[in-house]
């Protein structure tokens, strides 16, 4: 007969096995794709996505991680142009790699490890716009890479989720004056 402490190694390697297991046959992969309807022309909106000094206003990364500081450094717009944020918990760099009036693709590289690829686009309609932001990438550590991606997948999501929904309420406010938030043009 098994004794107590004997049937609880037996259940934790049976835990650990099947940890293991999973952690080899699921995708490493992840993907997040949000949208969001904004009230304003393509023209009006473009200023916030174009000019990576505008990200700082409605990036999500603060209410990720409080104490991460972004940083716009160099180029501002159009291939080439970075953003660096840098926290208590992780730190990393986007790089825009193709640029138009209505389609901005990117480069993201968390803690120096972790590489993902991302479009934000803006497609037209007679109320006002569309802004479709998806990103994908992949965690390739063996039997971890796939919780880890789980993961990334969630707070990616959040952080997509609560950055599009900041985009919004500031490309909405009525006309501001001078001196108060809205998109530089630089």
């Amino acid at each position: 007969m098994l004794t107590a402490l004997e049937k609880l190694i037996k259940i934790l390697v049976l835990i650990i096995l099947v940890i293991i297991f999973f952690g080899l046959v699921l995708t490493p992969s992840y993907e997040v794709q949000r949208s969001v309807d904004i009230n304003r022309s393509t023209a009006q909106l473009a200023p916030w996505l174009q000019d990576l000094n505008n990200w700082p206003k409605w990036l999500a990364v603060k209410q990720i991680e409080d104490q991460a500081q972004l940083q716009v450094y160099g180029k501002t717009q159009g291939v080439g142009a970075h953003i660096n944020w840098l926290g208590e918990n992780s730190g990393g760099e986007l790089s825009i790699t193709q640029s138009s009036a209505e389609h901005l693709e990117f480069q993201v590289l968390v803690n120096n490890e972790y590489l993902s690829q991302g479009v934000i686009r803006i497609e037209g309609y007679d109320q006002g716009c569309r802004v479709i932001w998806q990103q994908q990438g992949e965690i390739a550590i063996p039997v971890l890479g796939p919780y880890l991606a789980w993961f990334a997948e969630h707070q990616l999501q959040n952080t997509i989720t609560h950055s599009l929904n900041n985009l919004r309420t500031l490309a909405e406010l009525p006309d501001l004056k001078e001196g108060d938030e809205q998109p530089s043009d630089a």
